[in-house]
C-alpha cells in the first residue's frame, strides 16, 4: 500500500515523494511516508511527513492540513494481496519541526488503513 500512497501523493503538488527508509532524500520541498502500528489496534497509520525550507511556513501548514486531506482523505487502492483499502484522515499532526538535520522544517500528520491482522 506505501507504493500507492507515495504515486497518489505525486499527484499533487510536490513531486519528491519517498518511502521512508529510501537510500538518499531528495531535494526540499519533498515528503516521505512512514507505515506504523496504530497504537490502540485500529489498523496500519501512515505517517506523511513533509518538508520544507526555513521561512515557508505558510505553504508547509498548507500543505499538511489542506492538500493532504484532498490527496489522501478516503483515498482507496488495492494492495499487492489485492486486497481493498481505504485510507482515513485521523486528527493526529505534529506542529513545525525545526530540528531536522538537513536544516528543513517539517510537519507530520497521521492517516489510518482500518484493517486487522490474523
Amino acid at each position: 500500500m506505501i507504493t500507492k500512497i507515495v504515486a497518489q501523493l505525486k499527484t499533487g503538488s510536490i513531486k519528491n515523494v519517498v518511502a521512508f527508509g529510501a537510500p538518499s532524500l531528495p531535494a526540499p520541498p519533498y515528503v516521505v511516508v512512514k507505515p506504523e502500528r496504530d497504537g490502540i489496534g485500529r489498523g496500519r497509520a501512515y505517517r506523511i511527513i513533509a518538508h520544507f525550507m526555513p521561512g515557508q511556513n505558510i505553504f508547509l501548514e498548507d500543505y499538511v492540513f489542506n492538500e493532504l486531506s484532498n490527496l489522501l482523505d478516503n483515498f482507496t487502492a488495492r494492495s499487492r494481496h489485492n486486497n481493498y483499502n481505504r485510507l482515513l484522515t485521523e486528527q493526529d499532526y505534529t506542529d513545525i519541526i525545526t530540528s531536522n538535520d538537513d536544516k528543513t522544517i517539517s510537519m507530520e500528520r497521521v492517516f489510518l488503513l482500518p484493517s486487522r491482522l490474523f
